[in-house]
């Protein structure tokens, strides 16, 4: 029996970071320019946390394939990342990265974990259909991607997202080609200044959806 299928990794391996760049230290992040005044409190708040652990729902589609999960997913800095698959193709697989290039994927737990395999973080089958890795899901990670992304910038009142009042910043990269999106969409509490929602989109085409709920922040 097969540890990982295809379809597994590809749906479990990071489907929930809008960013196509390794994760950065917080050190990295922190000299970064400024967004939008959402984005400064997130990165304020973030730079406060060592870690977090959350519950991420996520849609990701290219083309006519389409993946949906539910993930527990816990991130701890400089780089240590955890998921299990709650919901979704293969539920029961986890995977464990601590930085560097490679990943170990089991199934169970303690001495019940069985099918235990050493995979690199960009081996095509641990990757998304859009082409995300494990260590993309993190803070440090979104943040990234939305300081470097070339493009425009813009802050909009956020609809409501499970009774949170929200910010919506908006950003329109110079260069969709890199990941294929024209517009990304991150929706950030105002409450607690950290990111509830995120958005991709192809055109008019919403190709991305990662929902963060029940998240617990260790402090430093």
């Amino acid at each position: 029996m097969r540890l990982l299928k295809s379809s597994l990794v590809t749906a479990c391996a990071a489907l929930f970071a809008l960013a196509t760049v390794p994760a950065p230290s917080s050190a990295q992040t922190s000299g970064a320019r400024t967004l939008s005044p959402a984005w400064t409190d997130f990165t304020r708040t973030w730079s406060d946390m060592a870690g977090y652990s959350a519950t991420v729902t996520v849609f990701e589609q290219k083309g006519t394939q389409t993946e949906n999960l539910v993930l527990d997913y816990s991130y701890h800095k400089p780089s240590s990342a955890t998921m299990r698959i709650v919901q979704g193709k293969n539920a029961g697989v986890t995977l464990v990265w601590n930085g560097g290039t490679t990943m170990q994927a089991h199934r169970g737990s303690g001495l019940m974990a069985a099918f235990k395999k050493t995979m690199a973080i960009d081996d095509p089958l641990a990757m998304t259909v859009r082409g995300s890795t494990i260590d993309q899901l993190s803070f440090d990670a979104i943040l990234a991607h939305a300081q470097e992304t070339p493009g425009s910038v813009a802050q909009l009142p956020g609809a409501p997202i499970d009774g949170l009042a929200t910010d919506e910043v908006r950003l329109v990269p110079t260069n969709a080609a890199t990941d294929g999106m024209t517009l990304e969409i991150v929706d950030v509490a105002k409450s607690t200044h950290l990111p509830v929602r995120i958005l991709g989109y192809d055109g008019p085409v919403l190709v991305r959806s990662i929902v963060f709920s029940d998240v617990k922040l260790q402090a430093r």
